[in-house]
């Protein structure tokens, strides 16, 4: 038994964290002593990202329906002026936006306009990256490679807990969750659980080995097998449960994206303890919003889903008395052009409006709309906001935590939160 012990430490130090992360079940003097950290507050804030994915159409999403210039780019796809959803003399919503119109005349939902970077990335990966790591040149996966709200999260939660920032949906951990203390996790269902973890055949034989361990080993093991390994193998079973029991009354898209958030509803719902959550739509759809063609079908579909899953999401949170503490936005890699392919659709572009909506929003038009008439040389719409001094609004105003240390430079918060 001493040789079988040493043996399986020493090909667990050598594969890392990963062989205890792979859904199995640890012995039960292992499970027993997880998850010791404190849950937060039950008022404590939470944050929910939403990735656009493929880039979506911001003149479509939020169209200024009194521009001229407008409807001389747009002759297929501007949006008739009678059929915006208005939000002032100048912008309003496409019209299949009709529950974030709702949120905006209640007084809880805000869009920033003109939201890019400068020497801004149109590659969907780095795009992406750069919009999640809050800066460029961070690469998903590597080495040090952390998200702005997992660096947040770190911050906020003194603890090794491992279920403080939670992705769900297909797809890798988003690195807009990853922090140095708290990787996060991801859980694409009840029964399908994931976490940095080694499920290759090596891996899964090493974790065998160690399974082996007696009881009477477990004072000895716990000093090898670290606390945030064999929380997240607790984790699982936890988020597990919460999400294959949870009731509600309230209807969700039946799609990916609208079960994706149906779940967190039911984290937040049934008192998990994150703080931080992320969900992606589009992964499951060709291209998503990346219509370079057929947009004009393709486009109300995906905002339809959008809007009705945000819709359920908050319905459902209200229920509990949950839905004043929870703040979701929407980002993407960028925006589209201004004027339209010949194939009915758009290319990838700079600008584009992100949407923040539900605790502590003050409803309005926020950022400086970028001109129409004073494009780039290839067509793009110019930055008119840093969409870090975003994250910085929602950091200092919402989250009370120190933006410029979190952000790695100062960006000047806006005025949507009170």
């Amino acid at each position: 038994m001493k040789a079988l012990k040493i043996a399986a430490r020493r090909e667990f130090l050598t594969q890392g964290l990963g062989i205890v992360g792979v859904g199995l079940t640890l012995p039960n003097f292992l499970l027993r002593s997880s998850l010791a950290a404190e849950k937060s507050a039950s008022d404590a804030p939470i944050v929910v990202a939403i990735l656009l994915t493929g880039g979506p159409d911001g003149l479509s999403l939020v169209p200024p329906y009194t521009n001229d210039d407008y409807y001389k780019n747009r002759k297929v796809l501007g949006i008739p002026a009678n059929e915006v959803l208005k939000l002032n003399d100048e912008f309003g919503l496409h019209p299949q936006l009709t529950h974030f119109k709702k949120m905006y005349d209640e007084g809880n939902f805000a869009t920033v306009l003109g939201t890019s970077y400068p020497s801004f990335n149109l590659s969907h990966f780095s795009g992406r990256e750069t919009w999640e790591a809050a800066k460029a040149g961070v690469q998903t996966g590597k080495p040090g490679a952390t998200g702005w709200l997992g660096r947040w999260v770190d911050h906020a939660c003194q603890d090794a807990n491992p279920t403080r920032n939670v992705a769900v949906g297909p797809g890798n951990l988003p690195l807009l969750l990853t922090g140095s203390d708290h990787p996060g996790l991801g859980f694409v269902s009840p029964d399908s659980f994931r976490f940095n973890g080694d499920s290759t055949e090596r891996g899964q034989l090493a974790y065998a080995k160690l399974n082996q361990m007696t009881q009477a080993t477990a004072e000895d093991d716990l000093q090898f097998i670290t606390r945030t390994a064999v929380d997240a193998n607790s984790a699982s079973a936890k988020l597990g449960n919460l999400a294959d029991n949870y009731q509600t009354t309230i209807e969700y898209p039946d799609t990916q994206f609208g079960n994706s958030v149906r779940t967190i509803a039911g984290f937040i719902n049934g008192g998990l303890d994150a703080r931080a959550y992320y969900a992606a739509q589009g992964i499951a759809v060709f291209g998503g919003y990346d219509t370079h063609a057929d947009q004009p079908r393709r486009l109300p579909v995906l905002l339809g889903e959008l809007n009705d899953t945000l819709a359920a999401f908050y319905q459902d949170l209200a229920r509990c008395d949950n839905a004043r503490r929870v703040l979701t936005f929407t980002y993407s890699e960028f925006g589209r052009r201004v004027g339209e392919n010949y194939s009915g659709g758009t290319d990838h572009g700079q600008a584009q409006p992100m949407f923040v909506m539900g605790g502590g929003v003050k409803s309005g038009i926020y950022g400086t709309p970028p001109s129409l008439a004073d494009l780039d040389e290839r067509g793009n719409l110019k930055m008119g906001v840093d969409f870090r001094c975003v994250y910085a609004t929602i950091l200092e105003k919402y989250l009370q935590a120190p933006s410029e240390a979190i952000l790695g430079g100062k960006y000047e918060p806006l005025e949507f939160i009170g």
